[in-house]
Parts: C-alpha cells; sequence; structure tokens
C-alpha cells in the first residue's frame, strides 16, 4: 500500500460510477435500488478518475475496480458482515436488536448491491474481450463466480445463467436456476478463468484492489475458490466434489493454491477520509467504542476454553476485565450478562482500523478445506499435517508467536487424536474459528457441519427453531417485478425458509 500518505485528493467511487453512465449493465430485470456510494480503496482511484478526453466507455480496470468495492462493502459491510451473517454465523451479535430485524429496504438493498456488483464483472469481462486483454476479462469472470456464490449461499437458488442478458436476449425476467447448477457454472467458470491467466499477458490495470496485478496470485485465487465450492457441496455430490478436489490438489502445478496468509484475498483500505474499512466507518474509533455491534458468546466461550491465543486479537475485555460475549437465546435482553459494559467489543484489528481489510478468503481456510478432504478420504494426503498448518498460519497472520502457537497445538482440545472431539470436529472448528470476519462464509460452515453446534437462537424465534437460519429471505422487489420468481418458495418466520441443497443435516428446524 506505498503511496497513501502521498495522495493528493482523496477519490471517491462517485467519480468511478459517473463514469460508466455509457456502460448497459445487465441488472437481471431486476429493480435495483439507487447506487449506494462506497469509497475507493487504493490511491489507483486516482488515477482512474482522470479521464481527460472523455472516453464514451469506460475502462474495464476502472469497472472491475468499481464491483470489487461494492462487493466488499456488501458483504463485509454492517447488515450482512455484522448483522445478518455475523450473528447467524455465532461469531458476532447486536446488543438490543439481537432478533434479526427485518427491513424491506436493506433487503432489497442487499441483493441489488451484490447483482450489481456482478453486472459490473460481465460488462467489464466484456470491454476486457472487445480490447483483447485475457487476463482482465479472467479476473473478472473469477469475480463474478466468487460473487455468486456468497449470493447462493445465502439466499439458494437464483437467477445466473439468464440474469445478465438483457441486452443481448432482451431476458428481463430472468429464471432462477437451482443451487445445484448454478454451482455447476461457478465451477466451470472458475476453471475456466484459470486457463486464461497468463503471467506474461496483458496488465490488469489500476482496478486490481486485491493482488495489484499478480495473476500468479489470481490463479491461487480461483482455484482456492474452487476448492470451497468443492467442499462445501461434498456431502450432497460426494463424487463431483472428490473429482475437483482431486484436480486440483493431485497436480499444484498446474493448479497453486493458496500456501499462507501473504496469499490472503484480502482488500485493504486507504484509510484516508471517507475511504477507509466498512466495519471501522460503522463502530467508530478504537478510543470510544461503545457500538451495538459486539461479539457473540458461541465464539467467545470456544475460544476461552481452548485458551485459544487469537482471543485478545477478536475481541477486548469487558468493564470487569473479562472475554463475554452477547448470549442469544429466551430472556437475552434481560440478562445481566448482556448489559453494554458486560459484552466484548470487537477486536481492533478486525473492527477499528481505519487502514483495515475486507476479507474475500484466506490461506489458512485452503488447509482446512485439505485437512478435511484427506480426513473423509476425498482426496489421499496427512489430514494432521494440513490441520496443523492452517492453524500455523491462522495464529501467524493474527500476529501469535511461533512459541504460542507450538503450546497451542499441545492444548488437549486442539491437539490431534486429544480430548473428547473428533480430529474431523477439531477440523471444522479450527476452520471456523480461522473464518473471522468472514461472516458469510462462517455462517455457511456452520450450516453444513453444525461445527460448532449453534444451538442458542435469538429471542423471537427460540420456542419454534433450534438453529439460526437457514438462509435470506428474498427481497420483495424481486418477488414483486421478476415474472419468474418460483411459485413454490417457502418463507419461515422471515429468515428461516427451507434448508440449501447442501445443507443435509437432520433434525434442525
Amino acid at each position: 500500500m506505498s503511496g497513501l500518505k502521498e495522495m493528493g485528493q482523496n477519490a471517491n467511487i462517485l467519480n468511478v460510477l459517473k463514469m460508466q453512465q455509457n456502460i448497459k449493465s445487465k441488472f437481471a430485470g431486476l429493480v435495483l435500488a439507487s447506487v449506494l456510494l462506497f469509497p475507493a480503496c487504493t490511491e489507483d482511484w486516482n488515477e482512474m478518475n482522470i479521464n481527460p478526453n472523455q472516453p464514451s466507455e469506460v475502462p474495464a480496470s476502472n469497472v472491475l475496480g468499481a464491483g470489487m468495492t461494492v462487493v466488499a462493502g456488501q458483504l463485509f459491510g454492517e447488515r450482512i458482515g455484522i448483522y445478518y451473517a455475523g450473528t447467524w454465523s455465532g461469531q458476532l451479535a447486536a446488543i438490543g436488536a439481537g432478533d434479526y430485524e427485518f427491513r424491506v429496504d436493506i433487503n432489497n438493498g442487499q441483493w441489488d448491491n451484490l447483482y450489481r456488483a456482478m453486472a459490473y464483472f460481465v460488462d467489464a469481462g466484456r470491454i476486457a474481450r472487445e480490447m483483447g486483454n485475457q487476463n482482465l476479462e479472467a479476473v473478472s469472470l473469477i469475480m463474478k463466480a466468487y460473487t455468486a456464490h456468497q449470493v447462493t449461499d445465502m439466499w439458494g437458488d437464483i437467477p445466473y445463467t439468464q440474469a445478465f442478458l438483457l441486452d443481448e436476449e432482451d431476458i428481463l425476467s430472468p429464471e432462477f436456476d437451482s443451487q445445484q447448477v448454478v454451482y455447476e457454472k461457478i465451477l466451470a467458470e472458475l476453471k475456466q478463468a484459470g486457463s486464461m491467466l497468463d503471467p506474461n499477458g496483458m496488465a490488469l490495470g489500476v482496478g486490481d484492489f486485491i493482488y495489484h496485478g499478480n495473476i500468479s496470485q489470481w490463479e491461487k485465487f480461483a482455484n482456492s475458490i474452487r476448492l470451497r465450492v468443492a467442499m462445501r457441496m461434498s456431502s450432497v455430490a460426494p463424487q463431483a466434489a472428490a473429482q475437483v478436489l482431486n484436480e486440483i490438489l493431485g497436480n499444484p502445478s498446474s493448479y497453486p493454491v493458496f500456501e499462507d496468509y501473504p496469499d490472503n484475498a484480502y482488500l485493504h483500505w486507504p484509510g484516508v477520509s471517507s475511504n477507509i474499512e466498512p466495519w471501522r466507518q460503522r463502530l467508530g474509533t478504537p478510543t470510544n467504542k461503545n457500538d451495538q455491534y459486539r461479539t457473540n458468546y458461541d465464539l467467545i466461550s470456544l475460544l476461552k476454553d481452548l485458551d485459544d491465543p487469537r482471543l485478545p486479537v477478536y475481541a477486548d475485555r469487558n468493564q470487569d476485565n473479562e472475554f463475554n460475549g452477547y448470549r442469544m437465546g429466551i430472556g437475552q435482553t434481560s440478562d445481566p450478562m448482556n448489559a453494554q459494559a458486560n459484552v466484548s467489543h470487537i477486536g481492533d484489528r478486525f473492527g477499528y482500523d481505519d487502514t483495515g481489510f475486507s476479507p474475500f478468503m484466506n490461506a489458512a481456510q485452503v488447509w482446512f478445506i485439505k485437512a478435511e478432504a484427506f480426513e473423509r478420504g476425498l482426496v489421499s494426503g496427512n489430514s494432521q499435517e494440513a490441520y496443523e498448518k492452517g492453524i500455523e498460519v491462522s495464529l501467524s497472520e493474527n500476529g501469535v508467536s511461533p512459541e504460542m502457537i507450538d503450546a497451542y497445538l499441545q492444548n488437549p482440545g486442539v491437539a490431534w487424536s486429544s480430548g473428547s472431539s473428533t480430529n474431523l470436529e477439531k477440523i471444522r472448528l479450527q476452520n471456523w474459528i480461522a473464518l473471522y470476519k468472514q461472516s458469510v462464509e462462517a455462517w455457511a460452515e456452520v450450516r453444513r457441519t453444525d461445527v460448532p453446534l449453534l444451538d442458542r437462537v435469538s429471542n423471537d424465534y427460540a420456542s419454534n427453531h433450534n438453529r439460526p437460519p437457514f438462509r435470506m429471505a428474498y427481497p420483495a422487489n424481486e418477488i414483486a417485478h421478476n415474472q419468474n420468481f418460483p411459485s413454490d418458495v417457502n418463507e419461515v418466520d422471515i429468515f428461516y425458509g427451507i434448508q440449501l441443497w447442501w445443507d443435509t443435516r437432520t433434525g434442525v428446524e
């Protein structure tokens, strides 16, 4: 992030969006909300906003960058990142509003913004293809597939095959694809994009806010997402998942993946003026922590039980110098331990850093995916070695010393083949812990595995349900205006709905 202090004038995404007025973004026939003005995220925005010739079409790299900031602002912002998915993942909570407040405008906006971002990626890919920039086209496809994976894991069946064909085929009301079909298309797109990347090819331009033009890193990212998608579907489609896992893990030279935390796909924010990390924007300054958004009891209690050295990084001590998360469940609003002063705030690294990060994916998860694949026999390999490497990578990223890492690996609740939990449960628990701030992903993992077991359901739903919600509610605009909205959608208690395709748990409601 060199040069941030020397930035002349802090750029805002508004300028980039103004430059895009001639682009016909394929909004899938969805009724989209007003454009939200998410801030820019690197010094490159200055260059992006220099337009002396007033071209008739925005450069593809600019459109790619705009899409990245929209995705980061939405997935890793306040509502999805902390309040909804953050709470349902068992990692975060909102004091005094922990009952899943439903607001139509916010629900519409979440869907609209993520589809807007995918439309940007489609447009960036089209412009890149027209200019012969295959690398930029590939990266645009990777970001579209990444976003689609997050969207389908929040809502289930979604418009995808027909979602961006308004201009080409005049499709105003795209049909919904089943989640299985969406997964198949995502995997195909990621493999195609990976094959298109060429380190000796054309540059990505100023809009690559994640890897700043490093093509080798984008190749790792594409393959790592494929591993994530394959593992997510591994219980409902084990053969198809195993095929993807074996292809990638059996050919590391052809399909490189993340290895250590410098590989992380993180968007780091400039921290200048309004261009600061989204959680920090919402939570305030580290010297005056009083926001309602805090940590969750399920996360904090597990970290305490494991004597986990990440605890003081993930959270702060309360007024009694103790770590305590917000307890969900019947009577939560009257529980004295849920009072403001008694609940731990989010740690500075994750919530109170102007130049903080939006974590699209990290290397630790790749190691835990490997460990689970090896342990379940989906792929041949050393599951213990991969498990311990995942822990090492996650702790190192959070500033834990090698000596403390070694000690942690000997903890009975952590050490391989020790304690009361199985090795598979250990892998899944450590994966969940390492996903802090990747709330949609952490929520997806607890829906897939029930590890950790989250049975502290929010007060207003505890009498009817024994788990957090299964998916997001479809937005009112989509229901009202898409003529192909499915007629058989089962909405339950606003949020719950039916279990997703890959959620094979039994006895959950």
